[in-house]
């Protein structure tokens, strides 16, 4: 199916949302990116491996704190009608409790968890938390204005909280603990504006016709089916940090690895806007077509079916360029004391191609299966990441073992879920959405 064809049958309101919403998520990306410079160059080899830690720490507790909820209110809050309002609110101070008593918890346990995240003292564990609980805010608060219908305010939201300020806590202070602190501090408050503003614009108007108003534990069941996926996915990048952290006696590889996992998740980005983009469109045709009795349009199956190899080769060639830019790149971004990142960097980077598969079939898994085959999915690959990082590292040094173990869950992530797909689109005519 030729491209133009394909890219027809997305809305236009769809694309316009998907083109502000990408800007958006590059801008916050740069606004990382540059961070990474700025760190490495004032704090240091040490500085920067505490901060890649952190990072992968909120990465991966975060989505577990969300319980879900994020999906949940894309759901849910544009059937919401009246209650739209009272609904986002009432998710908000479900995680600002969820995010107390897990505060609590980091507070009696400090030590230890500083010692499980390779992260330091009790200082740098609360700074850590204080991070974990704003961009949790952040996130949810994010989300409502998206159910609400509010997609200026959203993207607003999500600049100002994931890009402006933690540029202006960095401005703020030299200590990296406490740099984070301020920069959770300031994501809570702009989670705090953004919640006051969710409301009933647009929302509340489902195209199947009036339906009961949801419930707080209506979004609490979905979201926490689907939290396992949220955490595994996040798990995946940020376990090769975790394990070098661990098990390497010389700091500096896990900055070098989380380098690594963030270029991977820079050039992932551009696939990770074709959920908002294909998800809605492919869940309504397979609807309409179950309605109506008929089959699964052919062409746009035919699309779906080659989607993941467009992506693949789209991630390969940006891998090719950053292979070939990755000396450099690092010598000027992170500095000349970072060179031994450029091989890990080199070594790593390929690891995108299988995870552009997974990423661009994930919208018709999710479309078409009434289970959270994706949730599966992801965990199984965490688990075999962790097998096979152990594995690899009876055989070669902490850093290498670690992106093998990653390369091999992604490959066996991109297979199965493309079978997945593949399974799941001629089963779509006759089964009702939901």
């Amino acid at each position: 199916m030729p491209a133009m064809r394909f890219l027809a049958r997305v809305p236009a309101v769809v694309r316009r949302d998907y083109v502000a919403t990408a800007a958006s998520s590059w801008l916050t990306l740069a606004s990382g990116l540059l961070l990474f410079h700025l760190v490495a160059q004032r704090s240091g080899v040490a500085g920067f491996a505490y901060y890649q830690v952190a990072r992968g720490a909120v990465a991966t507790v975060q989505p577990l704190a969300l319980a879900g909820m994020v999906p949940a209110l894309h759901r849910y809050l544009p059937r919401a009608g009246h209650r739209v309002r009272v609904l986002a609110r009432q998710a908000f101070l479900f995680e600002v409790v969820v995010l107390n008593v897990l505060g609590l918890i980091t507070l009696l346990y400090a030590e230890d968890a500083g010692r499980l995240f390779g992260i330091g003292g009790a200082a740098q564990v609360r700074a850590v938390m204080l991070l974990t609980a704003g961009g949790g805010l952040c996130a949810l608060a994010v989300a409502a204005l998206r159910g609400c219908g509010d997609v200026r305010a959203s993207i607003l939201a999500s600049l100002t909280g994931s890009a402006l300020a933690p540029l202006a806590a960095f401005a703020l202070t030299s200590k990296i603990d406490v740099f984070l602190a301020l920069q959770g501090a300031a994501m809570a408050a702009v989670a705090g504006w953004a919640i006051t503003r969710a409301g009933p614009r647009g929302a509340g108007k489902s195209p199947a016709g009036p339906r009961p108003a949801p419930r707080l534990r209506t979004l609490l069941r979905y979201g926490i089916g689907r939290a396992p996926g949220d955490v595994a996915l996040p798990g995946l990048f940020a376990f090769p940090t975790f394990f070098v952290a661990g098990a390497a006696s010389d700091p500096a590889g896990a900055g070098y690895v989380g380098f690594t996992t963030s270029a991977i998740t820079l050039v992932c980005s551009i696939f990770g806007m074709l959920t908002p983009v294909l998800l809605p469109r492919i869940s309504g045709h397979a609807h309409e077509a179950a309605a109506a009795g008929r089959g699964f349009d052919s062409d746009l199956a035919h699309g779906l079916r080659i989607l993941p190899f467009a992506a693949a080769g789209v991630a390969a060639l940006a891998s090719a360029v950053v292979v070939v830019t990755a000396g450099p790149v690092v010598h000027w971004f992170l500095g000349a004391d970072f060179h031994e990142a450029v091989a890990v960097l080199r070594f790593g980077v390929l690891v995108s191609v299988p995870l552009a598969v997974f990423y661009a079939v994930r919208p018709t898994i999710d479309a078409l299966h009434e289970a959270p085959v994706a949730t599966v999915l992801l965990v199984g690959a965490l688990v075999a990441e962790v097998v096979a990082t152990y594995l690899a590292a009876l055989v070669v040094p902490a850093w290498p073992a670690a992106l093998l173990g990653f390369a091999a869950a992604a490959m066996l992530l991109a297979v199965v879920s493309y079978l997945a797909m593949l399974r799941a689109i001629p089963r779509a005519a006759g089964t009702p959405s939901r």
